[in-house]
């Protein structure tokens, strides 16, 4: 009996033993105490974090479908500068000049915003007013499902209603197919007759929100629906038994302050669109707990297979590993990047097949190799940290040719339609030299002379766009211009002062372009007589070239260039801009003196 007992006592010393009472105390017993209240926490966890991301996924969508009614109050907007500019013309000439510009308008946001169609209504006294491709009688205006609420008092916000039947003009569509659409219209009351002046329509197709409502919810169970104010259902993911609309519950929907409603067994998620029109997403209680009864039953078999397996797999090894652990651990404990090997020979015995290591002697293995190859892995982060750094600066200046390329094809096109031929051919020619020089020239620095000869043929480029408006001269130091520059560091600089420096007030823009030399460094100049930047254009140009942000949305070529010419490796270069409205504005870009040595090293 005492020997039984001593035994006994031994047994339980050990660090094994204790392990295995540990994990019995742990688990076996608290499992049949809590195992109740656990399943019904994890139901309702589980059940939440359901609920959660269908509404996560809903918000996703909402975001999408709003971000398309932004698309299309984009055009609105954009085809209102249009109708202003129509309605302002004087003489015969300038009223189809501008009659011209708003069909290619209208034409270019159809396939650009892949827009179903648009239509304008102008006064049938108008000319191309029976145009009936783009253009409409006005008295064709009342065929539409305008709200007339809306008619009364339209202001210049959008109106967006649900129109069916819509037909397209064969020649613009090639088929007489009529698809139902979301409709926004814009509408101008003369303010003396108060009768309408002119309206346009901008449509898209019913069935682009009904992709996105079954893509979004590819299972039936869940039902999303887009609703107009009216009450109306327009789209759905359903198409064979779409669900029908609840006046009662759009009025809740209304009332309610939260986005989240529960009636009847359903939990509805309701957001209010851009255009006022509200999305729903019914989520009904089958739904939930039929994820919710796979999720706690998976877990509860993978509890049951995973404890005895668990159990035997620590009697089996938990002396061996626990050793194997200690001898780990201390080695880890004394690891730095400066201290010797740790010897681990007791770890991994020298004689051991490979073929045999477990997991611990793996680890082990893998702590002397990383041992070896860590003092080497640092310098190759440091290589790599470098090599990121300038892959960011050639995808940043990969992005200006896109950006100009996209302007002058647009100029062209522009020539074009207008039957300027000969300019629109010249632009070519011209074209072909300017990426013949710019594609020959591969590395990211080239010299000042090569970047002048660049701008030079943009210009030439520009001046067939603006006949005898435009003239420039360069004016350069002596030696100057065989310093390094970041490539297309000029060029964005340029195309805004002529882009934005033409008005009425300024038809003639003259650039005046210097390169001097300052301490170490190269200062170039570029100034315009151009109407100049009002001050909170400037501030925010200014914040742009300080915070060294490059914004696709807005000032993209000007934070481009600050962008990289400010990195160590292009010049530690920086831009300053001064400006008077009406006065010109005045360019100066400076930048460390980098000579021809430096080149292959920068060139990424």
């Amino acid at each position: 009996m005492k020997k039984n007992r001593m035994l006994s006592v031994k047994w339980r010393s050990h660090f094994q033993a204790k392990l295995l009472c540990a994990f019995l105390l742990c688990t076996l017993i608290p499992l049949c105490i809590i195992g109740g209240i656990s399943y019904s926490v994890s139901y309702h966890i589980a059940e939440q974090r359901i609920l959660n991301a269908s509404i996560s996924s809903d918000e996703q969508l909402n975001m999408q479908i709003n971000e398309r009614l932004s698309h299309v109050e984009s055009v609105a907007n954009a085809l209102q500068y249009d109708m202003y500019t129509l309605g302002q013309s004087d003489s015969t000439m300038e009223y189809l000049s501008a009659l011209t510009d708003v069909r290619n308008d209208v034409s270019l946001f159809k396939s650009t915003f892949n827009l179903y169609y648009a239509c304008i209504f102008l006064p049938s006294d108008r000319l191309g007013a029976n145009e009936r491709l783009y253009f409409f009688p006005l008295d064709e205006f009342k065929e539409y499902s305008v709200p007339e609420t809306s008619l009364e008092n339209p202001g210049t916000s959008s109106i967006w209603f649900y129109q069916k039947n819509v037909s397209v003009p064969l020649l613009i569509s090639g088929t007489e197919e009529s698809r139902n659409c979301i409709a926004c219209c814009r509408i101008l009351k003369d303010t003396e007759t108060k009768e309408i002046a002119y309206a346009y329509i901008i449509f898209l197709d019913i069935s682009e929100f009904s992709g996105y409502l079954e893509e979004s919810f590819a299972d039936k169970n869940l039902s999303s629906y887009i609703l107009t104010d009216q009450g109306t259902i327009i789209a759905h993911n359903a198409p064979v038994n779409p669900p029908e609309a609840d006046g009662a519950l759009l009025s809740q929907l209304k009332e309610s302050s939260s986005p989240i409603l529960y009636k009847d067994n359903i939990t509805y998620h309701c957001v209010q669109l851009q255009n006022g029109w509200y999305h729903i997403t019914e989520i009904p209680d089958s739904y939930i707990q039929e994820n919710v009864q796979v999720l706690i039953q998976s877990i509860l078999i993978t509890l049951l297979c995973s404890l005895p397996l668990t159990l035997l797999v620590i009697i089996a090894i938990s002396g061996k590993l626990t050793k194997k652990i200690r001898l780990l651990s201390r080695a880890m404990e004394h690891l730095t990047l400066d201290s010797p090997e740790e010897d681990l020979s007791e770890l991994i015995p020298p004689g051991k097949d490979p073929e045999t290591y477990d997991e611990i002697d793996r680890l082990g293995l893998a702590f002397q190799k990383m041992q070896i190859s860590l003092k080497d892995n640092m310098q190759s982060i440091l290589d790599l940290s470098l090599t990121e750094e300038k892959l960011k600066y050639q995808l940043l200046q990969s992005q200006i040719n896109p950006h100009f390329l996209y302007n002058i094809l647009g100029s062209i096109q522009t020539c074009q339609s207008i039957g300027k031929l000969d300019i629109a051919d010249q632009m070519l020619t011209n074209l072909t030299r300017f990426y013949r020089m710019t594609l020959r020239k591969s590395g990211d620095l080239i010299s000042i002379k090569d970047e002048l000869e660049i701008a030079r043929l943009y210009l030439e480029i520009e001046k067939l766009c603006h006949n005898d408006n435009l003239s420039w001269e360069f004016d350069l130091e002596d030696g100057i211009e065989n310093f390094l520059i970041c490539k297309f560091t000029l060029q964005p600089f340029l195309e805004n002062s002529i882009l934005h420096g033409l008005s009425q007030r300024t038809p003639r823009i003259h650039l005046h372009i210097t390169a001097v030399y300052g301490e170490d460094t190269v200062i170039i100049t570029i100034k315009d007589n151009g109407i100049g930047i009002s001050e909170k254009q400037l501030a925010e140009l200014r914040h742009t070239l300080d915070s060294k942000a490059v914004n696709y949305e807005k000032h993209f070529g000007i934070g481009n260039v600050n962008k990289r010419i400010s990195s160590p490796h292009f010049g530690n270069g920086h831009i300053s801009i001064e400006s008077r409205l009406y006065h010109g504005t005045v360019i100066t870009i400076e930048f460390d003196q980098m000579e021809e040595e430096y080149e292959e090293s920068n060139d990424c």
